[in-house]
């Protein structure tokens, strides 16, 4: 898993958190959207969550992207803002849409749900 925040203690409080889940292994961090295609390119992520709000290249347009780039990892996004909307991230190519004030088990249930392809999930999109 890559972790993509722009916020270094909520990053490393993400990864650290995942990294103690059985089955998780947090491959990378970056701290803004400008950085995602190199490192998903290098680390081969199986999945991707990313903070939508980020100065620089937000994660909407780091999404778009990486699709560009035809890399193809499953994206969850989280967002502390209402202003974006699960059908926007959708046709950006990503596979989910958290608020930041989700628990951290439905977190983990909906990056698992996205890497076996399941739509099962209410933040999936």
């Amino acid at each position: 898993m890559l972790v993509v925040d722009d916020h270094p203690m909520v990053r490393t409080t993400l990864a650290e958190a995942l990294s103690e889940e059985d089955g998780v292994t947090v491959v990378g961090e970056c701290e803004d959207g400008s950085q995602v295609v190199e490192a998903v390119t290098r680390l081969r992520p199986d999945v991707v969550l990313m903070d939508f709000s980020m100065p620089g290249m937000n994660g909407l347009a780091a999404l778009q992207a990486l699709r560009a780039a035809e890399l193809e990892p499953p994206v969850v996004m989280l967002t502390a803002e209402g202003s974006i909307e699960p059908p926007t991230v959708a046709a950006a190519g990503g596979d989910g849409l958290l608020p930041k004030t989700a628990r951290a088990d439905a977190l983990v249930h909906c990056l698992r749900t996205v890497v076996v392809g399941c739509d099962c999930c209410p933040y999936c999109v």
